[in-house]
């Protein structure tokens, strides 16, 4: 069993702890409401033709924040126990508020448009998979942290290509500029405190969060091959967007200083393989 959190050691590094408590305070700075901040009123205009697609993807979509929502939970004293830094506690926290905020405002969407339902097994089947594989086995802090660098890109791209789309509809457009304001601090957090935990990883520690991570990269790819038809459907073209995630994924790993661990040409073999 984990220690309470009132039991995690003083900090390692005061510039670690001021890193987070300014990531802590920026997503207060930037709290949105979701039941203010988006005009419900103005209602939903999906097109007829393009409805069933659209609400899987919104589906799958709110798949994976259900279970980035319950990964955290469970990683939370994990990882601030690892550090040793009661003020990674408190950015966690804000975090998982934000994870929170979109599983509410993506269901609450759903609901206003009876759209949910569309989503198969299989499909569900990897979800849950992926959260499986991101906080299981040995090294789960490291995994965990790395799988989300990979998981926060993929989404944050399909938001992006989504809102530069002429026909989706604009009460989603919307929630997605709201929870694009967070994953860039999710984003900025994994910079903050990936390089420090991966520098401390023995050789063979690194060797099994890099095979996890190609593991990982393959369970997403196959669901992104189940998804195919949709996101054409929707006029995204899918090799422009597995070249655009490869391209962001191998500028975050250098930014992050992890593109000597993380090798991008494999990542993009595995996610090529499988789609």
């Amino acid at each position: 069993m984990k220690r309470s959190p009132s039991a995690v050691r003083p900090h390692r590094s005061a510039e670690q702890a001021d890193a987070f408590r300014t990531l802590f305070r920026q997503q207060g700075d930037r709290l949105w409401n979701a039941d203010r901040d988006v005009d419900w009123a103005a209602g939903s205009e999906i097109p007829d033709a393009r409805r069933a697609a659209w609400l899987r993807m919104m589906n799958v979509f709110l798949g994976l924040e259900v279970m980035g929502l319950d990964t955290i939970q469970v990683m939370m004293s994990q990882a601030t126990h690892q550090v040793r830094d009661p003020a990674l506690n408190l950015y966690l926290a804000a975090q998982c508020q934000d994870e929170a905020r979109h599983v509410y405002v993506l269901d609450r969407y759903l609901t206003e448009v009876d759209g949910h339902g569309y989503i198969s097994k299989p499909e569900e089947f990897l979800i849950e998979r992926f959260g499986g594989m991101a906080s299981w086995g040995l090294y789960r802090v490291e995994n965990w942290l790395t799988s989300t660098l990979f998981s926060e890109n993929f989404a944050a791209l399909f938001l992006q290509q989504a809102l530069e789309l002429d026909d989706v509809d604009p009460l989603a457009k919307q929630i997605f500029r709201l929870i694009l304001r967070d994953e860039v601090r999710h984003v900025n957090f994994l910079h903050t405190i990936l390089p420090l935990l991966i520098d401390r990883l023995p050789a063979a520690g690194r060797l099994y969060v890099w095979q996890s991570q190609l593991l990982l990269a393959g369970a997403v790819a196959l669901g992104l091959r189940r998804i195919k038809a949709d996101v054409a459907a929707l006029g995204i073209d899918v090799d422009v967007y597995k070249a655009t995630l490869i391209e962001n994924l191998g500028a975050q790993f250098e930014d992050a200083g992890l593109d000597s661990f993380l090798k991008i040409d494999t990542y993009a073999r595995v996610i090529n393989a499988a789609t």
